[in-house]
């Protein structure tokens, strides 16, 4: 069993608890003060080629760990989006999958509770239909078995018609000064734009027109 010197083993000054690992004829790698420690590594001590790859494996698995804890830190993301981040860290994809799978169990992130927030935050700058709800989330990696119960649950005692209505209502009064043909049309566009089908869409400009009519 061929064995290795360790040239070296220096601190990384721009991430804190994490070294460069320098094995003579070996490119060098970072591996975390946990793995260090464990594998009793040191400067000038001898390691075998199968030793350090079992320590690779640490470190690589340790590295996406903190990535990823980074990562979920700063923002919310969903599954699927984070394994895209962790991707573009190029290691192995077996290690990648066992570094989500723990910060899953550890529970750092979760589809359920991100699509809960995302749905809350859409309908915090505005009113949206559920089928504009189900697109976002589909376009985070959401599937349907967890979007729709999400939705559902969000959207307890949301009577969308009425708030099709009122949002009518509101974005009637910037358009009074158009043509009764224009002001129909942005009505239809604005709509349309927050996902809500043509049938409940048709009802409420019909409505608000039409009373609109009557005020005059």
């Amino acid at each position: 069993m061929a064995e290795l010197v360790i040239a070296g083993i220096e601190p990384v000054k721009r991430v804190k608890g994490w070294f460069e690992l320098r094995i003579k004829g070996k490119p060098p790698f970072l591996i975390d003060e946990e793995t260090a420690y464990k594998n009793s590594l040191r400067a000038g001590g001898i390691i075998s080629d199968a030793h350090l790859q079992r320590v690779k494996q640490q470190a690589d698995l340790a590295w996406l760990k903190y990535k990823g804890m980074q990562i979920l830190s700063r923002r919310m993301i969903s599954e699927r989006d984070l394994r895209r981040k962790l991707s573009a860290e190029r290691k192995p994809p077996a290690i990648r999958d066992e570094a989500m799978a723990q910060l899953k169990r550890y529970g750092f992130f979760d589809d359920s509770r991100y699509a809960a927030a995302l749905i809350r935050s859409q309908m915090s700058r505005g009113v949206k239909s559920r089928l504009y709800l189900k697109q976002k989330l589909w376009e985070k990696g959401i599937d349907k078995e967890i979007a729709d119960p999400a939705i559902e649950t969000e959207l307890e005692g949301f009577d969308e018609k009425d708030a099709v209505m009122e949002l009518a209502k509101k974005k009637l009064r910037s358009l009074k000064r158009l043509p009764a043909d224009k002001t129909k049309n942005r009505l239809i566009s604005f709509l349309r734009g927050k996902g809500f089908s043509w049938d409940t869409i048709n009802s409420a400009v019909k409505t608000v027109l039409a009373n609109e009519s009557e005020d005059m």
